[in-house]
């Protein structure tokens, strides 16, 4: 009897403890929530792949339930991983990853599932593309690892392969260095033989190295140059003009970028300009009396 009463008050201790307590989020049947692969091996009981595709339908089933709600799912690449660790030979969640996954997300998950990737589909080219696009133009852009991802496609025997992805790994190498560094980089391929066939990818690439990255510039207020910059490619190739002049003269066409300082300095001055009268007997801005 005497053991009754503390009994009773623990238990109403523990009572008025659990309905004060917040509730604990339900992570078991949260999106966020994914298991180890390890433990999952042990569940699955010999059958990764059936598991990795039954993980890979859940994975779907959610993204195409955030389309509906409007909410943002971000937890695709996780369970891609989780699904190409259970089964690395599980093709669907590399091509859907290397798809859609938008190139500015700041969570690299997809680059463990992209490298696993292209270790165990090297032959799959447009996974490299969508993997060294996403190395140079994320958030922490590293054209020196896109160009390593795609260059093994440059000599591959694979007929598939357009001309431009094969040549795709010295654009990145380009966007790595300087421009002094990169005209001369260009100017030696163009003397290589194994290169004849992309002369016109050189000019391109010139032409984005000099700073012309617009989407109308061959066509635009900037054909000019790149006709400039076509011929003067093209005297030098046929050796009309010394690597010299030509390096120099490609030079002289970088594109100059005003800095936003200079160009907010400008404007008021413009307007100033503008909106004092002129004096037609002096031609100079007439000055107004004082009152």
């Amino acid at each position: 009897m005497r053991f009754l009463v503390p009994i009773v008050l623990a238990v109403a201790l523990i009572a008025v403890a659990f309905n004060f307590a917040k509730p604990l989020p339900d992570k078991f049947t949260e999106d966020s929530f994914l298991p180890k692969a390890s433990s999952v091996k042990y569940l699955a009981a010999g059958n990764d792949a059936s598991f990795a595709g039954l993980l890979w339908i859940k994975g779907l089933t959610s993204l195409g339930e955030s389309f509906l709600s409007g909410k943002e799912y971000d937890h695709l690449s996780h369970v891609a991983n989780l699904c190409t660790e259970l089964d690395t030979l599980f093709y669907t969640p590399y091509y859907f990853v290397g798809s859609i996954t938008p190139i500015d997300t700041r969570d690299t998950t997809d680059f463990i599932v992209m490298r696993r990737a292209l270790k165990n589909f090297p032959d799959q080219w447009r996974l490299a593309v969508a993997f060294a696009l996403r190395l140079s133009k994320g958030p922490y852009p590293n054209p020196r690892a896109a160009a390593d991802v795609m260059r093994p496609y440059f000599d591959s025997p694979d007929t598939t392969i357009p001309q431009h992805i094969r040549l795709m790994y010295r654009t990145f190498e380009l966007d790595a260095e300087q421009t002094e560094t990169a005209l001369e980089m260009i100017m030696n391929d163009v003397m290589q033989p194994r290169f004849k066939k992309f002369r016109e990818s050189f000019y391109n690439k010139t032409f984005r190295v000099l700073g012309y990255r617009g989407v109308n510039s061959r066509t635009g207020a900037d054909s000019t140059k790149y006709n400039d910059v076509k011929a003067t490619i093209d005297a030098f190739a046929d050796g009309k003009v010394s690597p010299r002049y030509a390096f120099a003269h490609l030079l002289t066409l970088k594109k100059v970028e005003k800095k936003e300082e200079e160009t907010a300095a400008e404007e008021p001055a413009a307007e100033n300009a503008k909106e004092k009268p002129v004096d037609g007997a002096t031609g100079n801005a007439a000055e107004t009396p004082a009152n």
